[in-house]
């Protein structure tokens, strides 16, 4: 991985931007300095994205759409949300109660898509959110597009002790914080950051316990490999199936099995970082600038849910899932509803959500649930990829 790419993209930055990255820099460098000159790269990626007003998740600087660093599904078409309440509708159909929680609704597009579809049904809709910044996005995008069920959206600052319903995570896996490892001549030694003149840098640190057990876990023995280990996931999850009583879990994000993550033409693993729609190679510039982001290990998902009690439902693309409930049919009635003008930009939005070119195959759903006996669901209905995993 390369420290200092090309700084051309950054010839932008405002007077406050720099002032904000400048700030959290200095409190990563005192924790650096604090900590015996290294810290883990999980701990770097915790502070660069959720410190609290300076992180990228944190601070009140423009992320979504097309002037910001990236565009998640939601935003591409409300066609995603509601293809998703189909989903979410059937689980109530099986008895799950119906409450919604979602974690990190970004800037509320998509709760408000999933309430404008089936509100009338949701009792509560629960948003996880630690960001006051993106809890006011989202406020006001809810109240503008659905001010009738307004009253039905409640923020939690952290989970609950218990929860009945669907969860939903879109795009939240990928940015909880990992952690590097480097494999090298059959011992894996951590990877942490740095300081060299006044700069942030790679530097091997100490592995904590279950980093390391999930490390030694991975089959691979390939030399100079670095890659990312999902300690946060793991316990995330873990955490999930503990609280969920009853009820069903879906997570979409873009990532793969174990197999071929942690392949041997993967030498330097899935982390990246975005700025203004540039893909970055090093994550060590501008933090509270740029989002930090690694493909997910599904393959540890499943394992990491399962042995929380959940029961693993189904694995598949996110152009499968959509298809599976019932994208063709809602096309089908949207052409008979719509100008050919409105229909073709419908369909250029739809295509950037199935396209194996686009989003269709990178990202994945999964599914899971806990007490309840239905695991035939319509998103997984034909082309289960669960053997990938």
């Amino acid at each position: 991985m390369m420290n200092n790419p090309s700084n051309q993209i950054f010839d932008c930055l405002t007077p406050e931007e720099i002032l904000l990255s400048k700030q959290l820099k200095q409190v990563i460098q005192n924790e650096i300095i604090k900590s015996g000159g290294v810290i883990s790269f999980s701990r770097y990626m915790e502070l660069a994205l959720y410190y609290p007003k300076l992180g990228y998740y944190s601070n009140n600087l423009f992320k979504f759409g097309a002037s910001g660093d990236f565009v998640t599904a939601p935003l591409i078409s409300n066609v995603f949300g509601i293809l998703l309440t189909k989903q979410i509708n059937e689980l109530f159909n099986f008895g799950v109660a119906q409450n919604v929680l979602e974690f990190g609704a970004g800037n509320g597009k998509l709760a408000a898509d999933i309430l404008a579809v089936n509100g009338h049904n949701i009792d509560n809709y629960y948003i996880l959110e630690i960001s006051n910044n993106l809890k006011n996005w989202q406020k006001q995008t809810i109240e503008a597009a659905v001010p009738q069920y307004i009253s039905k959206v409640i923020w939690l600052e952290s989970l609950p002790d218990s929860f009945n319903g669907v969860i939903i995570a879109n795009e939240v896996l990928d940015a909880q914080p990992c952690d590097l490892i480097n494999y090298t001549a059959g011992e894996i030694n951590g990877v942490g950051v740095g300081l060299e003149h006044d700069d942030f840098v790679y530097k091997e640190c100490k592995l904590n316990e279950i980093t390391l057990q999930l490390s030694q876990n991975i089959n691979y023995d390939y030399h100079d490999y670095l890659t990312e280990v999902h300690t946060m996931n793991h316990a995330f999850i873990t955490t999930v199936g503990a609280v969920l009583d009853k009820g069903a879990v879906i997570f979409i994000d873009y990532g793969c099995g174990q197999s071929e993550y942690y392949h041997a033409q993967k030498v330097r693993g899935s982390l990246r970082g975005f700025f203004r729609q540039n893909v970055l190679d090093s994550v060590l510039i501008y933090p509270g600038l740029i989002d930090i982001t690694a493909s997910v290990n599904f393959s540890l998902i499943a394992t990491s849910a399962i042995s929380s009690g959940m029961e693993l439902i189904g694995y598949t693309t996110q152009s499968n899932f959509l298809v599976n409930c019932g994208l063709v049919e809602l096309m089908q009635q949207l052409h008979l509803e719509l100008s050919s003008q409105q229909y073709l930009q419908l369909s250029n939005q739809v295509n950037r959500l199935i396209s194996n070119n686009e989003m269709g195959d990178l990202f994945k759903v999964i599914g899971f649930s806990k007490g309840i006996d239905e695991s035939d669901w319509c998103g997984f209905a034909t082309a289960d990829r669960s053997y990938l995993l």
